[in-house]
């Protein structure tokens, strides 16, 4: 195959992708049909025979050929013919179990949490595990793969909006409604300086407004002084009395 036809190859496979088929590549098109360029890129790195195409060959493409069945706007791309493109649909039949991988880091958090994904962003489930595991390599080199049980999210009142045959959307997905593998155990260390940082808080929290008196804080006390007695002084003889002593004394 030569340099002409490779690139012919190229434009049917991204009029494909964005024509007809982005859940199949786990890719999901805004309202305007776009797509990330990155992350057509990385779909396209999954596919035998296209792990080396890069956005230099996009635009190669735009500029070989006069009818190129896509167009570019800054970073997003789409297909110029959208009739079949699939869009959102509310889900008739939903599979009993679903699959959507998260990253590893973020594991702890969202085996309490839930997956709340960023705002605009859909969390993206399929019943295929290895889509599932293809869309969290993406973002993660070991992702960590869970089972969503669809019967569990419906009683949570989590509803989930079906994109072509592969992809299922939701706002949200509870905590109580997969399951995972077991949570990584943590370094000692961490753990230690974990349960410190979580008694430190109880102990801030059980204080609340009051205010710990410190030793130093307080004056020595003084000792009180003893009060001085006055001495009593005799009593003053009636003047009689004096006159009566005067004259004995004569």
């Amino acid at each position: 195959m030569n340099h002409k036809q490779h690139m012919q190859q190229l434009a049917k496979l991204l009029a494909y992708i964005l024509e007809k088929r982005p859940d199949e590549f786990g890719l999901i098109p805004d309202e305007e049909g776009f797509v990330s360029i990155k992350e057509l890129l990385k779909a396209l790195a999954e596919t035998d025979g296209w792990h080396h195409i890069r956005r230099s060959h996009i635009n190669e493409l735009l500029l070989s050929q006069v009818e190129a069945p896509v167009e570019i706007r800054e970073h997003r791309i789409r297909g110029k013919t959208r009739g079949r493109l699939p869009s959102p649909r509310p889900c008739k039949e939903i599979p009993k179990v679903l699959y959507t991988c998260i990253r590893k880091k973020a594991y702890p958090v969202v085996s309490e949490q839930g997956i709340r994904p960023k705002a605009g962003t859909p969390v993206i489930c399929t019943h295929d595990r290895q889509i599932a595991e293809r869309i969290g390599r993406r973002k993660d080199n070991n992702p960590v793969i869970l089972t969503v049980h669809t019967a569990k999210t419906a009683d949570h009142g989590v509803e989930f909006l079906q994109l072509g045959e592969n992809l299922y959307l939701a706002d949200f997905i509870p905590a109580q409604s997969f399951t995972g593998p077991p949570l990584p155990k943590m370094p000692e260390k961490e753990a230690e300086k974990e349960k410190k940082e979580k008694m430190d808080a109880h102990r801030r929290k059980a204080q609340g407004g009051s205010y710990t008196v410190e030793a130093g804080d307080i004056d020595p006390l003084r000792e009180k002084e003893p009060k001085s007695k006055k001495g009593k002084g005799k009593k003053k003889e009636p003047s009689w009395k004096q006159e009566q002593r005067r004259n004995r004394r004569r």
